[in-house]
């Protein structure tokens, strides 16, 4: 039973459980905790953790196998997802709504019972600051430099929805209505759909990218073995995307160089249903300089899938200094958090004070600080948040740079399984096995993965097909599949207890695959057997 400190019973009528402080309410509104703020701007050597109100628990980490083969630890892993349901279901959709660890888990529901063996002290004295330490432990797993800024710079929040709410609503609030907001035509739907909500139809911008350009990656052909020379080619197809949109608004007469200065230009760092690593860095290094626009990013596949270094990362706003003005992420995906937290980052000062100056949720906290006006948005479950400092723990002591590696080469090995099954021989000169540096070179060219695999996120990919599902709409234009043949297919692998999006592309159908820590190569071997007898 999990129980909370300081519950002994007690004859007397009033007990005093810690001496109380004669000084007034130090954080928002009249909650008995401290200052989050101040918490947050203590150095390392002067903070001190809250202590946990009931017993930590053991953590159980995987160890490392030496053995450097693909799906090697998967095994390790597993255990520590052990309430996945392996026994019916090849689960291969971890990026759609991620997956909790084990500890995670179990460190949310400590919380839990600790609010309901006495809600008010849950709510008024332990809650914002363990709070203010989940955010402190999420600032260490993504910066190891500039740490005092990044922590002034980060706000907690359930989920990235809200926050990219409160951005572009602030945005529009700020600019006025009739202000500018870009995006691409591959970014998340609902972001889209926010923009014309709060700019309007007529100010909600568009990027054509996914019938002109998205081709234009698949045939980048890399000199060389470095996933540098890959992004430097894929940053010349954005840009020209990206320019043609703008100079088109100009041509058109209604718009200027100079009226774009204080647009918002929206990128995804993953975008979501093609799986495409965006070259951030560099789209908003142009857009700053070229059109003076702010740059916001939705990184809700990156915690943890990619090495994020958040002090390079986001700009502060000083002259000449690279990065992005605001940056998002959810921890329940990749990071493998429990449901209901995210983070939002932004050092630039001015923007704190105007964009983001009111929450999606105005509560207690919105005149209290950058961490306080979005910290608390009403009487809710805030067991995801509180659970962070247990998963960072987790991520840190089983080497996180070496769980990228394994899961990177893992997905390599798993659409190497599918290519076998579904497209032998296109890749290995007649063969019937496809290797792995066949696939790497020519998957792309060959129209078996999307986009090359250093163009696709480390741990999530899209893979075409067999031919008699996929159709062939860029051979033949009549050979065109749609959402309803997706659709179609998605769900005959429900019914086989497979679970994989299958993703419609300009007219062709591909499975896009999740491969995780605990994935094993016979998850994609059942893929490909169940693909090859869809009706």
């Amino acid at each position: 039973m999990i129980r909370c400190k300081l519950l002994h019973r007690s004859p007397m009528p009033c007990r005093i459980i810690r001496t109380l402080s004669t000084d007034g309410y130090k954080s928002i509104g009249s909650f008995h905790s401290d200052n989050v703020e101040e918490l947050m701007r203590l150095s390392d050597e002067d903070y001190i953790a809250p202590e946990l109100p009931f017993e930590k628990g053991s953590v159980k980490i995987p160890t490392r196998s030496p053995v450097a083969a693909p799906f090697a630890n998967s095994g390790r892993f597993s255990d520590s997802y052990s309430h996945l349901d392996r026994s019916q279901w090849s689960f291969l959709n971890h990026g759609a709504f991620g997956l909790a660890t084990d500890v995670g888990l179990s460190r949310a529901h400590s919380w839990r019972m600790c609010l309901e063996s006495q809600p008010l002290r849950y709510f008024d004295r332990y809650l914002l600051n363990h709070l203010a330490h989940s955010a402190r432990s999420l600032v260490d797993f993504v910066a190891t430099e500039n740490k005092d800024k990044m922590r002034e710079s980060i706000a907690l929040m359930s989920n990235v929805t809200g926050g990219m709410n409160a951005v572009i609503g602030g945005h529009a609030r700020f600019h006025g209505n009739s202000s500018k907001v870009f995006s691409f035509d591959i970014n998340y739907g609902s972001n889209k759909k926010m923009c014309q909500t709060y700019h309007g139809q007529e100010n909600a911008i568009e990027i054509p990218f996914e019938e002109d350009f998205l081709p234009l990656l698949r045939k980048i052909q890399s000199s060389s073995n470095e996933d540098n020379d890959y992004h430097l080619q894929a940053t010349d197809v954005f840009l020209s995307a990206f320019d043609s949109t703008i100079q088109n608004l100009i041509r058109g007469g209604k718009h200027s160089k100079p009226s774009l200065a204080g647009s918002l230009l929206l990128l995804d760092h993953i975008t979501s249903n093609t799986a495409i690593h965006t070259p951030i860095m560099s789209l908003a290094k142009y857009a700053k300089e070229e059109y003076g626009m702010i740059v916001a990013v939705d990184g809700a596949h990156s915690l943890l899938s990619l090495p994020l270094e958040m002090s390079n990362i986001l700009s502060d706003g000083s002259d000449g200094q690279e990065g992005v003005d605001i940056y998002l992420t959810n921890c329940h995906k990749w990071f493998s958090s429990p449901r209901g937290a995210a983070a939002l980052f932004c050092s630039n000062t001015t923007i704190q004070d105007s964009i983001l100056r009111q929450p999606a949720v105005v509560s207690h906290g919105v005149n209290d600080g950058f961490l306080s006006r979005f910290l608390w948005d009403g009487c809710r479950d805030y067991s995801a948040e509180l659970s962070l400092p247990a998963i960072t723990d987790f991520w840190n002591s089983a080497d996180i740079s070496v769980v990228r590696i394994d899961t990177k080469q893992n997905l390599k090995e798993g659409i190497r399984i599918l290519i076998q099954h579904w497209h032998p021989g296109v890749c290995s000169g007649g063969g019937d096995n496809a290797d792995m540096a066949s696939i790497e070179q020519n998957s792309a060219e060959a129209g078996l993965t999307l986009v090359p695999l250093q163009l696709h996120a480390p741990m999530m990919a899209l893979v075409r097909l067999p031919d008699h599902l996929s159709g062939n709409a860029v051979a033949n234009k009549s050979d065109r599949k749609t959402s309803t043949d997706a659709k179609r297919v998605q769900d005959y692998f429900y019914s086989c207890r497979v679970e994989v999006p299958v993703k419609c592309v300009r007219g062709v159908l591909y499975c896009r695959v999740s491969c995780h820590v605990y994935n094993t190569a016979e998850d994609f071997e059942t893929l490909a057997r169940v693909a090859l007898n869809v009706p």
